[in-house]
């Protein structure tokens, strides 16, 4: 069938509503109306971008959110076409409800760091998966045979691991958790007692210094050089360590430091925890390989998470375990009891054994990596004057530093009332002397939205 006539949709560019979602909404209700028709051909985003006078990006996105509930359907070198679905929901035809407006949660205001967009979740794979596991097991979804967790899950974990970040494990080696802080603290509970000291990056995770605090542990400041964080001076039960992208400044750990943590902690007898939270994230070849993966000495527990990768909903997470201290952490679950939730674990199986789960992270790689550049750009064009970041090409986040003489806190502080989320570098570290800066994250939001937040955060930055 023809392509369909150039669509006039209204766009508020006002709108809370991100103006992809508002292509989406004008598109979809076309759809479901019955005003386009199953088969018709969707117009070429560049050129609907120009007739309604937005990124190539915002309709792209619209087109790539319709795809993935199945509304249409891509088809390379020939364009993006309407599907029967759409026919199927239109057997009486109404006119396109007029877009309403609703307010953004507070959760997704550009530059909220560590974000995944949930509009990019494959809502409809997900719900297949969830229903087939309803039709053929259905116990599967509210119990567990296993205290460590739904075995066909863990099996597809070490596959996955395996095949992209260099880990051999096998499925008695993984424990799922309800997330990584989960994970954390059941590696703490296990290997370690009240009074031990633990290693920490620096600047780091502010929540994990007060989790220390709280287990009555005591927190040595790893020191820091240019190629990255230093293995501890003093013997120390265990290090937490984010080798793979560094959190809050970005970068990855040598091979050389890498090698260096491995020999200290045979050396020594101590832990290595590698968090590795956003591995997958590297827009530039395949993700570095886990510093798990070149221990041969069984000193380190890898602590994954899915609420980056997938959905913070989910709450799920795992640690692989050296296999001599499953037995330790087995009790630990007798003790304390397993927090994971069951119901999303076999379906999560199911969702990575099709191959979903991989073509899902392809794919928001993709479009992050795509905003990343929007972003990198947004700060030469309206910070380069103040401030300085290194492209690590990876992560979920830019941390940028500022020259002299501004205030990081003040900044964030009058940005959050203008509706701007940046959140101070200063507060992520533990010494006295913390570098001044802004983390801005860009995987939850389209170029629109960080295009007016970078224009709010310039203005009330020069005012300041």
């Amino acid at each position: 069938m023809p392509e369909i006539p150039l669509i006039d949709l209204h766009l508020e560019a006002s709108s809370p509503v991100p103006l992809f979602e508002q292509v989406y909404d004008g598109l979809r209700q076309r759809i479901v109306s019955g005003h386009i028709g199953a088969g018709h051909r969707l117009p070429p985003s560049r050129k609907l971008a120009q007739e309604l006078g937005v990124s190539r990006t915002t309709i792209v996105t619209a087109y790539e959110q319709l795809e993935a509930e199945g509304f249409v359907q891509g088809k390379p070198g020939a364009g993006v076409y309407v599907t029967e679905i759409g026919e199927v929901e239109s057997r009486s035809p109404s006119p396109p409800k007029p877009i309403v407006k609703k307010p953004t949660p507070q959760s997704r205001k550009a530059f909220h760091p560590g974000q995944m967009d949930e509009r990019l979740f494959p809502y409809q794979k997900w719900a297949q998966c969830v229903s087939k596991v309803a039709r053929t097991d259905p116990k599967a979804l509210v119990m567990s045979s296993d205290p460590f967790g739904d075995f066909e899950l863990r099996v597809e974990i070490c596959r996955y691991l395996a095949d992209w970040r260099g880990v051999k494990a096998s499925p008695d080696q993984v424990m799922m958790t309800a997330g990584s802080g989960d994970a954390l603290e059941m590696c703490v509970r296990t290997l370690l007692k009240a009074g031990d000291t633990l290693a920490l990056e620096d600047p780091g995770y502010p929540p994990l210094r007060t989790f220390v605090e709280s287990y009555g542990l005591k927190a040595c400041w790893l020191d820091t050089d240019e190629h990255g964080v230093l293995p501890p001076k003093t013997k120390v039960k265990m290090t937490i360590l984010t080798p793979s992208s560094h959190f809050p400044l970005g970068g990855a750990l040598p091979q050389a430091r890498r090698n260096a943590f491995l020999k200290w902690a045979a050396r020594v007898d101590s832990w290595i925890i590698e968090d590795d939270y956003d591995s997958e994230f590297r827009y530039a070849g395949r993700p570095i390989p886990a510093l798990a993966s070149l221990d041969t000495q069984n000193r380190t527990l890898y602590v994954g998470s899915f609420s980056k990768i997938f959905s913070n909903g989910l709450r799920l997470g795992f640690v692989v375990i050296p296999k001599h201290k499953i037995a330790d952490f087995a009790q630990s679950l007798r003790q304390f009891g397993a927090k994971a939730s069951v119901a999303p674990q076999r379906a999560l199986a199911l969702f990575m054994k099709n191959g979903d789960f991989y073509r899902h992270i392809r794919r928001v790689r993709r479009i992050y990596g795509e905003r990343r550049t929007v972003l990198m750009q947004l700060i030469d064009e309206h910070l380069g004057d103040i401030g300085t970041y290194e492209d690590h090409r990876a992560g979920m986040q830019i941390a940028v530093k500022l020259a002299p003489g501004f205030e990081d806190k003040t900044i964030a502080k009058v940005a959050a009332e203008k509706g701007v989320t940046c959140f101070a570098l200063s507060t992520y570290y533990a010494s006295k002397s913390p570098q001044q800066g802004l983390l801005l994250g860009f995987c939850s939001f389209t170029e629109d939205e960080m295009s007016r937040a970078m224009v709010t955060l310039k203005t009330l930055i020069s005012r300041l």
